[in-house]
């Protein structure tokens, strides 16, 4: 009905749809209006010469990954044949797009699987400028996070309100072909303004002969008070609804009753004979109540499959049905999906619904399908095993629900930690648990301790592990396995003998997964001991160990840590090599936890290869990467690239924000990260006297470490040049003129000695053989050869810099490199080096993955730039960049 507050939700959608991109969200609570609301916002985009896809999603999708997005992309392009789900339906929409401009419409978006939510949070932002248009319709319970993220991130959010009363008049005036009266008005307040709930009170009421029309006015017979009917909440059904729809039911057969019952319990469309199953009856026998079910509106037919006119209506009856009936049918429905062949998850769900306490067979089934969807849909797979430790805890000791408990806890807490549910893992972690041997009480550790790690934790992780090493008992691999896991939280903590030898126990002990880890954490403790040989060695070696194991060690990506190494010894295109191969196998194997800190080192390499603005982009997809994975840990890293990047161009107040804010987020401990950040600090001018403090500590003897325990060690590795700005501060020129002599073979090493001892033509030199042109730059600055300075740093994306010492050596790096800002330009000059090649490829019409694959960057750093390129140029379409390109490129 054409409804004035639907009419500007419906021109809202419309506003949407005639931009070209972007996306809207429809709330609301069930009945309000959404689907309808969407399905008329699709015939709006056919209207306008729009592909459409459509999906809805089910109760039961929220336990099958990927099940959403498959429904509605699957018919624009062939689903995956492997795990790289995230990078199919990047190519999916974006080749759709490409084609002619897209809707995809996804209703019931709160049911949504994780996996497609991890999706949504991807592409819905991305790629800028492709002409693709998102309409999702969802309840404001169950809360979806992902579809809050989108809203935060610019996703038009359109309520859907209740009716009011003058609205709600001529809805039942409309639907009864009369002017309401008083009785009738009552019941419109009473259902809360729902539209559904109403149109169903009233035809049930017309039904039973109980709506009169007199002089043109509806009134009800035998009318209650308003509150007999009840407002609707938003979390559950209204009150009285139940009974509204018992009364549009009550007439039917009691084997009409029974089907819909069995429906009610499947939870998503169904077959007859599914249905004949859970009922224990022969499928013909219950087409009689299938045609009476279809005939009082409850049942509508969806291809093969029944489905009911509108969840509420399943609701209300699922909710009416008593508990024991409710748990008999979902047993009776596991079995028949078991005889089906239906999918382990949706098994599970009525297991989950309908076990009782010690059921064997029902924990293994539970525990089974738990295990199954741990890689896509963490969180689901958490309920399953959370319902499976229920049903094994009351078990006593020696039974076999009992023995089944084993492991049970030590999974739910890894996969709550994997799903981000660290206050549940918590919880299930610190309680009470007498059944719990050694083993298992140190895997519900491990997975808590792996998730704290996730979050930024370090020093709750080294706590937890060592409170269960210190038990008696615990086994070899599990001792190796917390070991590894602590090497890693001591090492970003700043404790550094202490993670190489907690690093180098887990290693001796020969699991595989816990010799992975550990040996990534003794390649990270060389790096800070100035040791890139030692380092690329072991990562080496974690890297053959992965790849021979698979599995869960695989899932750990020594090449990160395989590519540092490299990068610290100038071999950079190895380096590359092996940050592609993370990016590939991170979405094969749907590791999303890898992206941020493949971000990080990317953004590294490229800043040490000169590639300025990529090297920015990819710090700015990193942090927006994190912030959709909710994983903060690695933002600080992050925004002190932005820091470095914002420095080279000679923005300074830029500089200091994204430092500030940094160390803001990682604190002002001992900690890696939080050394780097102040080691940033120090090169925006004269520190805080606290901070100067910090950085000030010479050796006191020869062969003592450098200052912060080894740490400058790490941080020259990473960019020696640098370091030269802060050789007046005490032990950089004796940590840089240290790690020459040990490392001979590494140029950027030498050169940079040379540069702190100001023997300039020698660094110039010698630089020339490295291949870090900032490096070069700032040697032919200091050595007073201006004019080839500027080419270089042009050729590193800072044009129009001037040589203003830059590359000085005061403590606090003075003012030095005061110039040579971006200027915030709009317009075809104002494009840089990077933006230039991304949008002449883009203008090729090739997608964000192709360009990233032809240009050695992340599908994200394509997007960074192409947003920077819109905002430039003032487009925001793909068609209209390409007009731009080929009027500049090829002009008339």
């Amino acid at each position: 009905m054409d409804l004035v507050g639907r009419r500007e939700a419906l021109t809202a959608a419309d506003e949407v749809l005639a931009s070209g991109s972007g996306a809207l969200v429809v709330e609301g609570p069930a009945g309000i209006g959404k689907s309808r609301l969407l399905k008329e916002a699709a015939g709006l985009a056919r209207a306008r010469g729009m592909a459409v896809a459509y999906g809805r999603a089910t109760e039961l999708d929220r336990v099958a990954p990927l099940s959403t997005l498959l429904r509605a992309l699957g018919r624009l392009g062939e689903p995956p044949g492997g795990f790289d789900a995230l990078g199919w339906a990047a190519e999916v929409v974006a080749r759709a797009a490409g084609a002619r401009p897209t809707a995809i419409v996804l209703d019931d978006a709160q049911w949504a699987d994780e996996l497609t939510c991890l999706a949504l949070r991807h592409l819905v932002p991305e790629p800028a400028g492709a002409p693709v248009v998102w309409l999702l319709g969802r309840r404001p319970f169950p809360a979806q996070p992902a579809i809050d993220a989108l809203v935060s991130d610019g996703a038009r959010r359109v309520p859907l309100a209740p009716l009011g009363e003058d609205e709600a008049a001529e809805f039942c005036a409309r639907l009864l072909g009369a002017r309401p009266g008083p009785s009738v008005l009552n019941l419109a307040r009473a259902a809360g303004g729902n539209p559904f709930l109403l149109e169903e009170a009233l035809n049930g009421l017309r039904a039973e002969g109980r709506v009169v029309v007199s002089g043109g006015v509806a009134t009800i017979e035998g009318a209650g008070p308003p509150s007999s009917f009840g407002a609707p909440v938003e979390r559950h059904l209204p009150a009285g609804f139940g009974a509204a729809v018992e009364r549009r039911l009550r007439d039917l057969p009691a084997g009409t009753r029974r089907l819909l019952e069995a429906g009610a319990v499947l939870r998503r469309p169904f077959t007859v004979h599914e249905a004949a199953g859970v009922l224990g009856m022969p499928p013909g026998a219950l087409l009689p109540d299938v045609r009476a079910a279809v005939r009082a509106q409850a049942l509508v037919e969806d291809g093969d499959r029944l489905a009911f006119r509108h969840d509420l209506i399943r609701e209300a009856l699922y909710d009416g049905l008593p508990a024991a009936v409710r748990a008999a049918l979902h047993r009776e429905a596991a079995a028949v999906l078991r005889l089906e062949g239906s999918p382990a998850a949706e098994l599970a769900e009525h297991l989950r619904h309908g076990a009782r306490a010690g059921d064997v067979a029902a924990i293994r089934e539970l525990r089974a399908a738990a295990e199954d969807m741990t890689a896509a849909a963490p969180s689901a797979a958490a309920d399953l095993m959370l319902r499976a430790l229920e049903l094994a805890r009351p078990a006593e000791p020696g039974t076999p629900a009992a023995r089944e408990r084993q492991g049970l806890a030590a999974g739910v807490v890894r996969l709550l930690a994997s799903a981000g549910r660290l206050a549940e893992a918590r919880e299930v972690a610190d309680a009470p648990d007498a059944g719990l041997g050694p083993a298992e009480a140190a895997g519900v550790t491990l997975g808590l301790a792996e998730a704290l790690k996730h979050a930024g934790d370090d020093h709750g992780v080294i706590r937890r592990t060592g409170r269960a090493l210190e038990r008696a008992g615990v086994p070899v691999r599990e001792r190796a396995r917390l070991l590894a896991v602590r090497a890693h939280a001591l090492m970003t903590a700043g404790e550094i003998d202490a993670a190489d030898r907690a690093a180098a126990e887990a290693v001796a002990a020969g699991e595989p997964f816990a010799q992975v880890v550990g040996l990534q954490a003794r390649s990270a403790v060389a790096l800070t001991r100035g040791e890139p040989r030692e380092a690329l060695e072991h990562a080496r070696r974690a890297v053959a160990l992965a790849d021979a194991a698979g599995g869960e060690a695989a899932h750990r990506h020594p090449r990160l840590w395989l590519g540092a190494a490299l990068t610290a010894l100038d071999r950079f295109e190895e380096a590359q090599e092996a940050y592609a191969v993370v990016g590939r196998e991170s979405g094969r194997l749907g590791t999303a936890w890898s992206s941020p800190l493949l971000h990080r080192f990317l953004a590294g390499l490229l800043l040490a290869l000169g590639r300025v603005d990529d090297a920015a982009a990819e710090a700015e997809a990193g942090l927006r990467v994190a912030r959709r994975l909710d994983a903060p840990a690695l933002s600080p890293a992050l925004l002190g690239v932005l820091g470095r990047v914002a420095l080279l161009r000679g923005d300074r107040a830029a500089a200091r924000a994204y430092v500030d804010r940094g160390r803001d987020l990682a604190g002002d401990g001992p900690g890696l990260v939080a050394v780097e950040l102040r080691w940033r600090r120090l090169l925006l001018g004269p520190p805080p006297a606290a901070v100067q403090g910090r950085l000030s500590g010479a050796p006191e003897r020869a062969g003592d470490e450098p200052p912060w325990g080894g740490v400058l060690a790490y941080l020259v590795v990473q960019e020696p040049w640098e370091a030269v700005r802060l050789r007046a501060v005490p032990g950089v020129r004796e940590c840089l003129r240290d790690l020459a002599r040990r490392n001979p073979g590494v140029a950027s090493l030498v050169a940079a000695a040379a540069h702190a001892e100001g023997r300039l033509e020698e660094a110039v030199e010698l630089y020339r053989t490295a291949p870090r042109p900032l490096g070069l730059a700032a040697a032919l600055e200091e050595a007073g050869r201006h004019a080839e300075a500027r080419e270089v740093y042009a050729a590193c994306g800072l044009t129009g810099r001037p040589t203003s010492g830059l590359a000085g050596g005061s403590a606090g790096g003075g003012e030095a490199g005061g110039g040579g800002q971006r200027v915030d330009r709009r317009g075809w000059e104002a494009l840089t080096g990077a933006e230039l090649r991304v949008v002449r490829l883009v203008a090729q019409g090739m997608t964000n993955r192709e360009v990233a694959a032809a240009l050695f960057l992340s599908p994200h750093t394509v997007d960074s730039h192409l947003r920077h390129a819109f905002a430039k140029l003032g487009v925001n379409s793909r068609v209209e960049l390409t007009r731009q390109v080929l009027a500049h490129d090829h002009p008339d």
